[in-house]
């Protein structure tokens, strides 16, 4: 190949990949209203959340309950602060902060 066809290439995947992004944010308009859609946004971060949370716990080795109870008791943490407060961020950010404070050994847990 020669120089032209690297720089052809490297510039189709750029506007293939601007495309890809930008789409989104084009579409708004004709699907925000859409009643599937508005769904989806609804749904998704929840589903996803627990799709991560399931791939966490299940590469995990689990020899014995005791060696995922830092897993454990982050996941509990999430679960209820995501229906107390219904904020994900604040979620995630408890949770992890829980889960790298019990795997430091800070606080003594």
């Amino acid at each position: 190949m020669t120089e032209l066809d690297y720089l052809l290439a490297a510039l189709i995947m750029a506007a293939v990949t601007f495309g890809l992004r930008a789409f989104p944010f084009v579409a708004r308009g004709f699907i925000a209203h859409h009643r599937r859609i508005q769904i989806l946004g609804r749904r998704l971060p929840v589903a996803m959340m627990v799709l991560l949370t399931l791939y966490a716990m299940g590469v995990h080795n689990w020899s014995s309950p005791a060696d995922g109870r830092a897993q454990i008791v982050a996941v509990m943490v999430v679960a209820v602060l995501q229906v107390w407060r219904r904020q994900a961020l604040l979620s995630i950010l408890a949770g992890t902060l829980v889960y790298m404070t019990q795997m430091n050994g800070w606080f003594g847990l």
